[in-house]
């Protein structure tokens, strides 16, 4: 073979290769492209979709069809908000009258409570309950009463006892803090700071009691709790009761001590022995998503 022809083989054959990968070059670029226009359709699809589910009514087709398949994938229960508008939809909804619902607002309130509710129901629980506390029609006497004996939740079953309370009977009230005080002869420190905890959202002389024995406690940190709870609780009653802890040898008890003394010389007598709508809404459960 000549040089010449040689030469124009080798050209040729290059050619062919350009031409291969060219080509290739451009199927993988289309298929590329192909992909990256699927993604863009579907998310804005899904984009579009999330708008409407957010437009739709609570109760539509829509919104409960996503719900649902929101629950079963997480296993959330019926009774959960589904979103920061669920929760106070249902908050509304508990207050307000409806035409299509039959139901009084302490049934609705009863229904969101069945089976097991989660804490963000026993949060929009305690809201309805706080802001109906005056309206005994609506939310009677022994329908709180009903409530506060199936549920298990401790904000709940506080909120309700404190109500109740507020209204002149002191009964769920004196049940809350007999709890507790069984729950302080527990062995573990953490089952005796958890009841303090408790005792000390009460935010009524009542607790006091209840909380003396545990500003003896073996335990610092039980010690401090109760010097906490204390300080939530009495007022200037009780002052001999703190006193003696400001020479307590850990100086975490002793410092607050000294705290607890300050704030409770600036209560009256009269402090904390009845409820204000303040007493109560201060320890409300916040709803997850405000």
């Amino acid at each position: 073979m000549s040089s010449g022809r040689f030469l124009t083989s080798v050209a040729l054959a290059g050619a062919i290769l350009s031409c291969a990968l060219t080509w290739t070059l451009l199927t993988q670029n289309k298929k590329i492209q192909v992909m990256r226009s699927s993604i863009e359709t579907l998310q804005a699809s899904l984009e579009a979709k999330e708008r409407e589910l957010k437009l739709a009514p609570p109760h539509s087709p829509d919104r409960a069809s996503a719900n649902e398949g929101t629950r079963e994938g997480a296993g959330i229960a019926s009774s959960a908000p589904a979103s920061l508008t669920g929760s106070y939809q249902l908050l509304k909804e508990l207050e307000s009258d409806s035409a299509t619902d039959p139901r009084s607002s302490a049934e609705k309130l009863q229904a969101l409570l069945a089976s097991n509710p989660t804490d963000e129901a026993a949060a929009i629980a305690c809201r309805f309950i706080f802001n109906q506390a005056a309206d005994r029609q609506d939310l009677p006497d022994y329908a709180l009463q009903a409530i506060y004996s199936s549920q298990g939740n401790p904000d709940l079953r506080r909120v309700i006892a404190q109500v109740m309370s507020q209204r002149g009977d002191d009964g769920l009230l004196k049940d809350q803090i007999s709890e507790a005080q069984t729950a302080l002869k527990s062995a573990k420190p953490k089952d005796r700071l958890d009841a303090l905890s408790q005792l000390g959202k009460i935010h009524s002389v009542q607790a006091v009691d209840a909380i003396t024995p545990s500003l003896q406690d073996s335990d610092s940190t039980v010690r401090v709790a109760a010097l906490f709870a204390l300080r939530d609780s009495g007022n200037q009653k009780h002052i001999h009761l703190v006193e003696p802890l400001t020479r307590d040898p850990d100086p975490s008890v002793s410092t607050l001590a000294g705290n607890v003394l300050s704030a409770l010389k600036n209560l009256s007598s009269s402090a904390r022995t009845s409820y204000s709508r303040a007493d109560i809404e201060a320890e409300l459960p916040p709803m997850a998503n405000p």
